[in-house]
C-alpha cells in the first residue's frame, strides 16, 4: 500500500489530479485498520478495548474539525470592536516609550521661592545591585579574603568569578546556603574539574568526595553540611585561569567558576 502510495504523486505529484487527495486518504485508512487490527491485535482482544480506542480517535477528529471549523467561521479577519477600537502602531512613539530614561538638564538656577531641588525631586525606588566579585586588596604575598556560598538549594554557586594576585595568600570562607544538600569547594587546575570530579566518586564520601595526593587540586575545603561554613587557606598558583567546583558526585555539572590568578 505505501509503494502504491508513494507511485501515486512520483514523479509527478499531479498524475492523477484532484483524486490525489481521496485517494491517498482511503489507502491510509487501510493501513491504519489493519495496523490497529493486526499489529495491535485490537480484532483479537475484548471489544471494550475496540471502543476506548476509536472513541479517542473520534474525539480527537471531532476537535480538529471543530478548530478548523472555528478558524472557517471567523475568517481569520478582525472583529467589529477591535477594528473600532484599534489604536495605530507609530514606531517612533513606541521606541520613545521603551527608550532608557536619560539624564533630565537640572536648570542652571532656581526662583527664589522655590525650595531646594533636592526636596522636590521624587524618590527612586531602590534596586538591589549583582552581588560583586571579590577582588584582593593586597600584592604578591598579601592575605586575601574572599567569600563564596551557595544560591539557596540550586546546585550553583553564587559567585561565577572568583580572583586573586598571584602568590597572594588566599584565605576562602565557603558556606554552604542550601537546607538539604552537601557541598565542598574546590579549586583545580582549568579543564580538569569533570576528571576531578570523577575521581572524587570512586573516593568516596569518607574522602569528602575529594580524591586524596590528586595533583590537579590546588585547594579543597571540606564537605560541609547544610547551613555549614568552612575555610580552606592557600597560596594562590601562576597567573592564568582556574577552575573552582563542587565534587559532590553530579554537582560539577551545574556548580563551578574561573578563579583568576592576576
Amino acid at each position: 500500500i505505501t509503494i502504491v502510495e508513494f507511485f501515486a504523486i512520483w514523479p509527478d505529484p499531479d498524475r492523477i489530479g484532484a483524486a490525489k487527495i481521496p485517494v491517498l486518504v482511503i489507502l491510509s485508512a487501510i493501513k491504519f485498520a489493519i495496523v490497529i487490527m493486526f499489529y495491535m491485535h485490537l480484532k483479537f482482544d475484548n471489544r471494550m478495548f475496540t471502543i476506548f480506542f476509536l472513541a479517542g480517535l473520534a474525539l480527537a477528529f471531532a476537535v480538529g474539525i471543530a478548530v478548523l471549523g472555528m478558524f472557517a467561521a471567523l475568517g481569520g479577519g478582525p472583529r467589529a470592536f477591535a477594528s473600532a477600537n484599534a489604536v495605530p502602531y507609530v514606531e517612533a512613539e513606541h521606541g520613545a516609550e521603551t527608550a532608557k530614561p536619560t539624564a533630565v538638564p537640572l536648570p542652571t538656577a532656581l526662583p527664589a521661592d522655590t525650595t531646594p531641588l533636592e526636596s522636590t525631586a521624587p524618590e527612586i525606588a531602590a534596586t538591589t545591585a549583582p552581588e560583586p566579585v571579590a577582588e584582593p586588596s593586597g600584592g604578591s604575598g598579601a592575605a586575601v579574603s574572599l567569600e563564596i556560598g551557595t544560591n539557596g538549594d540550586a546546585l550553583e554557586f553564587n559567585l561565577s568569578e572568583m580572583s586573586a594576585d598571584s602568590g597572594s595568600q588566599v584565605t576562602v570562607t565557603f558556606t554552604n546556603g542550601s537546607s538539604a544538600i552537601q557541598h565542598n569547594w574546590v579549586i583545580v587546575q582549568t579543564g580538569t574539574k569533570d576528571a576531578v570530579a570523577a575521581a572524587g566518586t570512586a573516593a568516596g564520601p569518607g574522602a569528602d568526595w575529594i580524591p586524596a595526593g590528586d595533583d590537579r587540586i590546588i585547594a579543597a575545603t571540606g564537605l560541609l553540611n547544610p547551613g555549614a561554613s568552612g575555610e580552606v587557606t592557600f597560596t594562590a598558583p601562576a597567573p592564568g585561569t582556574y577552575q573552582f567546583v563542587c565534587t559532590f558526585p553530579g554537582h560539577n555539572f551545574s556548580m563551578f567558576g574561573d578563579f583568576t590568578a592576576k
